[in-house]
């Protein structure tokens, strides 16, 4: 760890914006203009470095090499507030799990990484002010806000969204896309509120159709001789009105830790309208982002050594595909969405099991998916060696589909800083489906941590 003091630093600025390419040079003048203006200043900084390397076993081939530069910078100001910029540079050796420079189109311009060449980015991860004013906490800046609990699959957590290069086998904090936004938490009697402002126009990052985890399962194949033109996505800009807005309300009675959400905003993967362009015989595709009311909540209660939790959701007319040639492809129905789970610790043993229910509460006729779906995950650790080795197993099932994954890993604290990891991710089931539609993508991988 790196830690300089300051007792006083004041610096000028002038801003000056070149182009959308040079917005990371921008953002960093800028915050060390804000930043070194202040008295009696502690500046602490980090570095982690990580690397993994993954076999596919169906190709036989290396599937991924990646590096990885995290720098993390705080500094603490006198008045209980803080600067905090955590930045990324992402390496691939390959150039395999985003073919070429992505162009980012479903990301705003604030927000868009600095590709250098087609096998290394720059990025910055989070950049916010965090000020305690007794009363109210506020965070304003590039932030993950973090709503959900449940492991392997998300319910609750869809303030951030996603980029799918390995699918949804990165960690959720790795797999988040910060945005810029603005938290303010305060307390209302007993209970913490939250309430968040987005206006970056940023969405998942999908991946294109040679990639290895592009998710095939979610088109529609077109009839025999009939092509495919996809359009330009429609994407909201409008700095206020096309911004997402929502709240958290927060809890704890007789035991019970609870909170209550709503989030109004852009569904973060496009509704894929189609028409049939009978002169050129084209199914021409229309991807379009929608608005959405979403209203939730989280419960978890400790009984003796087992943790009951559980989350639910409820989404107002979510945009389904659909085997129907009606309405442009699509239909809608509001979709209720639940997870509830019981995490078991005994000495150095966790056992988590989690129960996934979905239902669409309309009759309607969704692609490549029922009205009512269940998937189950289990989630086995244990801590070795004086907790310097770390084994557990996750497995993610589908109920309706007999499909899924598992996910064995081992790590080893080499040093106090440096860890050692060493994982295998394996699908199974039929390649229409979510899970299976990766079969082939099974992989075993070995990496490391390092930390200054």
């Amino acid at each position: 760890m790196i830690i300089l003091q300051k007792k006083h630093w004041s610096m000028g600025y002038k801003i000056k914006i070149i182009s959308r390419h040079n917005m990371i040079s921008l953002l960093i003048v800028f915050t060390s203009g804000l930043l070194f203006a202040q008295n009696k200043t502690k500046l602490e900084g980090t570095l982690v470095v990580v690397s993994e390397a993954s076999y596919e076993f169906k190709n036989e081939t290396i599937q991924k090499t990646e590096l990885i530069l995290k720098p993390e910078f705080v500094l603490k100001l006198k008045n209980r507030s803080k600067f905090v910029l955590k930045g990324q540079v992402y390496f691939e050796f390959q150039d395999n799990l985003e073919k070429g420079k992505p162009t980012e189109q479903m990301v705003s311009d604030i927000s868009k990484r600095l590709f250098l060449g087609n096998r290394t980015n720059l990025e910055i991860r989070e950049l916010y002010y965090y000020a305690n004013f007794k009363k109210l906490k506020l965070t304003v800046g590039k932030q993950q806000i973090v709503w959900g609990e449940t492991d392997g699959l998300k319910l609750l957590d869809v303030v951030n969204p996603q980029n799918f290069r390995e699918f949804i086998l990165d960690d959720f904090e790795d797999s988040r896309i910060p945005l810029w936004s603005l938290k303010a938490d305060f307390k209302i009697n007993d209970y913490s509120v939250q309430l968040v402002w987005i206006p970056d126009n940023t969405y998942h990052i999908t991946q294109d159709f040679s990639a290895p985890f592009f998710t095939q399962s979610i088109f529609k194949n077109p009839p025999e001789g009939i092509a495919i033109q996809l359009n330009q996505t429609n994407i909201p800009n409008a700095f206020f009105k096309d911004s997402d807005i929502g709240f958290k309300i927060s809890g704890f009675k007789k035991g019970w830790d609870f909170s209550l959400n709503y989030l109004y905003y852009y569904d973060d993967l496009p509704v894929f309208y189609n028409n049939f362009n009978n002169q050129t015989t084209t199914i021409e595709i229309f991807p379009t982002y929608k608005r959405q009311h979403l209203i939730g909540g989280t419960f978890n209660k400790v009984f003796g050594s087992t943790t009951f939790r559980g989350e639910l959701v409820y989404i107002f007319n979510q945009n389904f595909t659909s085997n129907n040639n009606i309405n442009q492809g699509i239909e809608q129905s509001n979709f209720y969405k639940s997870a509830f789970g019981l995490d078991y610790i005994k000495g150095e043993y966790m056992v988590s099991v989690q129960l996934f229910n979905e239902w669409i509460t309309k009759i309607i006729s969704a692609y490549n998916r029922d009205v009512f779906e269940t998937n189950g995950s289990l989630l086995i650790s244990k801590e070795l060696m004086n907790d310097n080795v770390k084994a557990e197993i996750l497995w993610v099932h589908s109920f309706n589909h007999a499909d899924g994954y598992i996910t064995p890993q081992l790590s080893y604290w080499l040093t106090t800083n440096t860890q050692l990891l060493l994982n295998s991710h394996v699908f199974y089931g039929e390649k229409n489906q979510l899970f299976g539609q990766f079969r082939n993508r099974s992989r075993v991988s070995f990496g490391f941590k390092w930390s200054l």
